[in-house]
């Protein structure tokens, strides 16, 4: 197995152990398997069922803002509850 070194700001990578820790894993497993999905294969649109290639093309493409709002919305309902 290869090691790289990555430079992260201070308040991610404080971010990435706390989701770490929740998930009962550690940073480096978590970002190998944030690595795995990234590199994984496309969606095979023609292998989905009719229903769900249907419904693909009905919602607009959301930008890289709204993704992170959305993603930091559902962490925070998932992990920060009281």
């Amino acid at each position: 197995m290869s090691t790289i070194s990555i430079e992260v700001d201070d308040d991610l990578i404080a971010r990435a152990r706390q989701l770490a820790a929740a998930r009962k894993m550690t940073v480096s497993a978590m970002l190998e398997r944030l690595l795995r999905v990234a590199a994984g294969a496309p969606l095979a649109v023609e292998s989905l069922p009719p229903i769900t290639r249907q419904a693909l093309g009905m919602l607009p493409p959301l930008s890289d803002e709204q993704v992170d709002r959305l993603l930091d919305e559902q962490r925070t309902s998932k992990y920060e509850k009281s």
